[in-house]
């Protein structure tokens, strides 16, 4: 799960960065996210911080 401090920001500023912050994640870690979910029965939509 992805937690970010924000400061100051708009909220349309939060959400971009956290949408940017997340396509981060998946592009470097997305195949072993998704395998780590298979083998433990989780939801890999939800280890994203998706829903």
């Amino acid at each position: 799960m992805i937690y970010l401090n924000f400061t100051n920001l708009y909220n349309e500023t939060q959400e971009r960065l956290l949408s940017v912050s997340k396509e981060d994640v998946e592009s470097r870690s997305g195949t072993e996210l998704r395998q780590f979910a298979e083998t433990r029965d989780k939801d890999y939509e939800a280890l994203l911080g998706l829903l």
